[in-house]
């Protein structure tokens, strides 16, 4: 990377070449799991407990194989596109704060997984469970359930994705306090409303059921609270850092 600051349209031809190099590698990525889509299918159905899906349309099937092949071609090529990602805000970082990259990079890669895997084995089953549990026999109404292809894609595509998005709420944290720009006591203060939001934002990205609102909401919080120590630590660095700058720097102007 160089150090010389690079104009708009130095940014835009690096922006334009990540973004290819990440849909080539999702591309292939894809193309591989549409290989094994039988054993995708298999794993994913298992793991929500569902015996048996059906579509309504005639082309939903192939759609939501397509769909399912971009997204696990998307998870298989995450660590690349990740890396991608922060050599392009590295390019706009000093000399100094790239070392930071190096942290960053693997770490979001870990939370993100962390996110998706809880999603996967820990909301998804009971989601499901708790779903399907108003499968009812009313006098004259039977309510059987009949899940499409197409939803439970779409269903737990929404959950992965969420998951595995707000668990990086930690790193985020971290870099912003690395920077200086939120500090413990505005994240404290902030607290009460972090929880409404939190649970605004649970609603809005998971799918429209309470336990998987609840379920995001939770382990957001207690990231959050994760964070708010994070930034203690890290502020207190910097502080240190800071006294030990101007006890260095004291003698000096007494020589002066």
């Amino acid at each position: 990377m160089q150090d010389k600051e690079l104009t708009i349209v130095e940014h835009l031809n690096e922006l334009r070449k990540r973004l290819l190099y990440i849909v080539i590698v999702v591309a292939a990525a894809s193309g591989g799991a549409y290989y094994f889509i039988d054993e995708i299918l298999l794993f994913i159905t298992e793991s929500g407990n569902i015996e048996k899906l059906v579509f309504i349309n005639p082309t939903e099937a192939f759609f939501v194989i397509v769909k399912l092949s971009l997204l696990a071609g998307v998870m298989g090529a995450m660590p690349f596109i990740l890396y991608q990602i922060w050599r392009y805000v590295g390019v706009a970082l000093k000399k100094g704060e790239r070392k930071y990259l190096i942290f960053f990079g693997p770490v979001s890669y870990i939370l993100f997984l962390s996110g998706a895997a809880f999603a996967f084995r820990g909301v998804l089953p009971l989601a499901i469970k708790f779903l399907l549990s108003f499968r009812k026999e009313y006098v004259s109404l039977s309510i059987t359930p009949m899940i499409t292809l197409n939803a439970y894609i779409s269903f737990l595509s929404k959950m992965i994705i969420a998951f595995g998005v707000m668990f990086e709420l930690p790193l985020v944290i971290l870099a912003l306090s690395k920077f200086g720009i939120v500090t413990p006591e505005m994240l404290k203060k902030g607290r009460r409303y972090t929880i409404v939001g939190v649970f605004i934002v649970a609603a809005i990205l998971t799918p429209p059921d309470v336990v998987s609102q609840i379920m995001l909401a939770i382990p957001l919080l207690l990231l959050y609270e994760v964070g708010i120590l994070i930034c203690k630590a890290v502020t207190r660095k910097r502080e240190r850092e800071a006294e030990a700058g101007e006890s260095m720097n004291e003698p000096i102007a007494n020589e002066a």
